[in-house]
């Protein structure tokens, strides 16, 4: 069975922003199976986008507890993914951006949802404690990134190698907080060295 790739766009963003990394891969593997749902909340900032955490008023304080409410209808969406495709865990890679990249990195945390996170300039808050061995984790992110700052994939990666996880981590040197070349690559070639 080919993969299940689910694709998790950024705050305020649409399904529609994650069309330039489905097209990578279907250019790339057209039997994939693609699906980029869009977040639980519309986002509460305007627009046409969606959330599925608020940014409004976010701190360091108060980040963990937000993360850890959007939890069940993150993973509620996950498996309805799944379920829909006929897809369990062990065929399924999450890659998201930014926000969507926070939430895939925290399901996985604790429950086996996934094969392998590919976080695209991501983080997690707080650094987890324990880590579902049987997730790989490919960390994505641009030197340049002034809105998530590398230093944060940095200390994820280190966290995740002492806790004994499958984890890679690959700086883009120019790329900033942007879902463009040259970070579109290296998440195709993340998602494409999935361990089998």
């Amino acid at each position: 069975m080919h993969s299940l790739i689910v694709l998790l766009h950024g705050v305020g963003q649409t399904p529609a922003d994650m069309a330039p990394l489905a097209r990578l891969i279907a250019a790339h593997d057209p039997q994939a199976r693609v699906v980029a749902p869009p977040a639980a909340h519309p986002c509460d900032r305007g627009g046409a986008g969606f959330q599925w955490m608020s940014v409004a008023g976010i701190t360091e304080d108060n980040r963990p507890g937000r993360i850890r409410a959007a939890l069940p209808a993150f993973v509620a969406t996950i498996e309805g993914v799944q379920r829909a495709h006929g897809a369990g865990a062990e065929q399924t890679v999450l890659a998201g951006f930014s926000q969507g990249a926070i939430m895939a990195l925290a399901a996985c945390q604790d429950r086996y949802l996934a094969r392998h996170v590919v976080a695209i300039a991501g983080r997690c808050a707080p650094l987890p404690d324990t880590w579902e061995r049987r997730t790989a984790v490919t960390l994505v992110h641009g030197r340049m990134d002034r809105t998530v700052p590398v230093q944060h994939s940095e200390r994820v990666f280190e966290r995740l190698a002492a806790l004994g996880a499958d984890v890679r981590l690959d700086v883009v040197p120019r790329a900033v907080h942007l879902l463009a070349p040259p970070l579109l690559e290296r998440a195709w070639e993340a998602v494409r060295a999935t361990p089998r």
